[in-house]
């Protein structure tokens, strides 16, 4: 697997870590993250969770000074995570349902890639937006 230039990690900020590990806790470990114990560090807490199949991390912080996150300010639009499958997508989303996380969009196509492009996208803790999306041509067994 070459590295350069992929993505280390993505460090996400919550108001109240423990409850938004209640969800990101177990959406995480469903795409193959393995969850990290809370740990104390610079003042605050976090989770570095890790996925080694793609040596990706998606690490939570919890905020020292919480404010509301705003979709359109600058920073953080959204995370987009990567589905093996269509039915991938569709098991996520009953997660996000079973949490009464509110859904924005989807599941359905959608026009962004070439030989199609299946997502939805929500609304997780404190408001911040994911999205989880099946690339076909993504699928390295369609190759």
């Amino acid at each position: 697997m070459k590295l350069h230039g992929t993505i280390n990690h993505v460090s996400l900020v919550v108001s109240r870590l423990d409850e938004a590990m209640t969800f990101l806790g177990p959406f995480l470990a469903f795409f193959g993250y393995t969850v990290g114990a809370p740990s104390p560090y610079a003042g605050t807490r976090l989770t570095v969770n890790v996925n080694e199949q793609n040596g990706i991390a998606i690490n939570v912080w919890e905020a020292k000074q919480p404010h509301a996150f705003e979709l359109y300010e600058p920073g953080l639009h959204h995370i987009a995570i990567n589905a093996g499958s269509k039915a991938q997508v569709d098991a996520a989303l009953q997660i996000v349902h079973r949490a009464g996380l509110r859904v924005l969009d989807g599941p359905g196509a959608f026009p962004f890639a070439t030989g199609g492009y299946y997502a939805f996208y929500f609304l997780g803790p404190d408001d911040l937006k994911f999205e989880v999306v099946y690339m076909a041509s993504l699928d390295r067994h369609s190759a």
